[in-house]
């Protein structure tokens, strides 16, 4: 990403006319044309009527201190955190009702704007971290040392920035700019006061950095970007705003060298979509802000990044598993579009209104669907295809069965990832919209959760993953645990991934372990060949994760989801057991094949899934 210095993006500011007051001047025009004329949307205006009157009839629920206690008292946020994004839900929808001009939809906005601008804070339990209300005042008792040097002079009041607050901030700079003559005049000052009191004035105090600054994961996209958007809004002076601008772009190329250089996100698809989207839409604004001088969206390599969210997308709704993210997902229909009119190819257009729901937490995405009407130059019809990432360690197959598609995807990587699961090596099984050999996604995301217990869950544990087991050990939680080797060879009747997996598990018995998986284009047809180097007898549980019951066939398992496992009876065992977890509402089942052999030297596992 091309690096400005202080001078080009002053430069770059003053280029702009009546700025920041023209910004999206014209989104009051658009939204109402867009909600009025476009079929695809055409349920916008009678969603926001019901809305609004069901808002008038729903009092407004503030977060309580019990909930957010409970995250010191039991390491639990989600009665918090459903508190807070309630309310954060139905600011968004009242902004948007507003500037759509639904009746009554002024009051409603103007109240639940008074209700979040009166909150202590605008960020997550979690996220005040051991502090919680302590942190509320940082003023050192004595910023300067025995020299007269500064200590820290310590962020004033609400000072905890966190992607709740500083998207927050965007949420509200962008909601004053554009319901200017809507609302009441003096909630919007209060509004951009609070933004730069809360946001702004922390973020540039001669405080310690944030850590998201330094840190290439999907915070830094979206703390990062919406403190950028609200500069760009309350900011008149270019003289002002370049350094803000400044040190936020340097975080943003932070941002943008978390992502591998194949465009892969290590995250997974969820929080590959909750970074970028809010890079894509500060680095448009600032597109606007500067009169195209600073284009930032040109790089190549965001080009590969926008790539990547489109070839994550399998089956109706189906998304790429790994890691903490829901398996469960929609490509934003404004990211597909934005990205799209960038040249690079992307998918179909999915459901707007689905897409547009999925949004409830993210105002600022939820208007540029309704404002954001160019059309994608590159939209792929064949979708999902096939992708390798090879940085990433990361193979997507597409092929076709008798009745309907079927996806492999396999991963190598390495368990040092933001959001890890133990996890290198595994593959997952996807036909149709289900998913017959699965990916149990994140856990419950609690104080334990994110400690050193992290790897007691079974969602994180390669235990809880589609890996072997071996007298009982399993992959350990560290950057150290990786694939060796990771190599695609792609014909034109099949697909082979190889990996190299020696060392993930640390075992005594175990010297080496090799993992080929290929795909047959004609028929869908999988087999996965687990090859184990064992220097004595071992005990070796190959396991795979069934969301359901599995039903035993004189022809091998039956697994949920239409999928046949053909196994050689002769040479292993099987033991299937339910799990006490569940994945959309079904029982996950451990499925384990056993190598009856009990010798050194090698043993292989062989594992055909049939589309039946």
């Amino acid at each position: 990403m091309k690096h400005y210095t202080l001078y080009e993006i002053l430069t770059a500011l003053k280029a702009g006319e009546n700025m920041p007051y023209a910004l999206y001047a014209d989104a009051r025009e658009k939204a109402a044309d867009t909600a009025r004329n476009d079929p695809d949307y055409a349920w916008v205006l009678p969603t926001f009527e019901k809305y609004t009157e069901d808002y008038r009839n729903t009092p407004i629920e503030a977060p309580t201190y019990q909930a957010l206690a409970d995250w010191k008292r039991r390491g639990q946020r989600s009665d918090y955190d459903r508190q807070m994004y309630a309310i954060r839900t139905r600011l968004n929808r009242m902004w948007l009702a507003a500037l759509l001009d639904i009746p009554g939809a002024k009051a409603e906005c103007e109240d639940i704007l008074y209700a979040y601008l009166h909150l202590h804070s605008w960020s997550l339990s979690a996220h005040h971290f051991e502090n919680v209300l302590n942190d509320y005042w940082d003023i050192p008792v004595d910023p300067y040392d025995e020299t007269g040097r500064i200590r820290g002079i310590g962020r004033s009041r609400k000072q905890c920035i966190d992607l709740c607050s500083c998207s927050g901030a965007a949420i509200l700079a962008e909601m004053a700019q554009t319901l200017e003559g809507i609302v009441d005049a003096n909630l919007l000052r209060w509004a951009r006061q609070e933004c730069v009191e809360r946001v702004l004035k922390p973020y540039m105090s001669l405080s310690p950095y944030p850590h998201f600054e330094i840190n290439g994961n999907n915070w830094s996209g979206v703390c990062l970007s919406s403190i950028g958007i609200a500069a760009i809004y309350l900011i008149t002076n270019p003289d002002t705003l370049a350094p803000v601008l400044l040190r936020v772009l340097e975080g943003i190329s932070v941002h943008q060298s978390g992502y591998k250089d194949d465009g892969a996100s290590p995250e997974g698809f969820g929080y590959w979509q909750y970074g970028f989207e809010y890079t894509l839409m500060f680095l448009e604004l600032l597109k606007r802000r500067t009169a195209g001088k600073i284009d930032l969206l040109e790089d190549e390599k965001w080009h590969r990044v926008a790539a990547f969210g489109a070839d994550c997308c399998f089956g109706p709704s189906i998304k790429l598993p790994f890691g903490d993210c829901n398996w469960r997902g929609v490509l934003d229909e404004a990211v597909r579009r934005y990205t799209g009119s960038l040249g690079v190819s992307v998918c179909p257009q999915g459901d707007t209104k689905t897409s547009f729901e999925s949004a409830w937490e993210h105002g600022n995405l939820m208007l540029r669907h309704l404002v954001w009407t160019m059309q994608p130059d590159r939209t792929a019809q064949t979708y999902p295809r096939s992708a390798v990432y090879p940085v990433s360690e990361l193979f997507m197959g597409f092929y076709r069965t008798p009745q309907d598609a079927l996806y492999l995807l396999v991963k190598g990587g390495n368990n040092g990832e933001s959001h890890n699961h133990n996890d290198v090596g595994t593959f997952v099984i996807i036909r149709g919209d289900t998913m017959p050999v699965a990916d149990t996604s994140g856990g419950k995301y609690d104080k334990d959760y994110f400690s050193e217990k992290r790897y007691t869950y079974f969602a994180t544990r390669s235990g809880g993953h589609n890996y072997p087991i071996v007298d009982g050990v399993e992959q350990e939680g560290h950057g150290r645990c990786r694939c060796r080797q990771f190599s695609v060879t792609r014909s034109d009747d099949e697909d082979s991934v190889f990996l190299d997996l020696s060392g993930t598990l640390k075992a005594d018995s175990l010297d080496g372990f090799t993992r080929t998986v290929k795909g047959k284009r004609a028929d869908g047809t999988v087999t996965v060949t687990d090859c184990f180097k064992l220097n004595r007898p071992a005990h070796i549980q190959d396991r795979l994760i069934i969301p359901g019951e599995p039903v035993k066939t004189d022809r091998g398992v039956i697994l949920p989801g239409g999928v046949l496992l053909v196994y050689d009876d002769t040479q292993l065992d099987i033991s299937i057991k339910p799990v006490d977890q569940k994945l959309e509402g079904r029982t996950i089942h451990t499925l384990d094949l056993i190598p009856k052999a009990d010798r050194p030297g090698d043993v292989t596992v062989k594992m055909v899934f049939e589309a039946v």
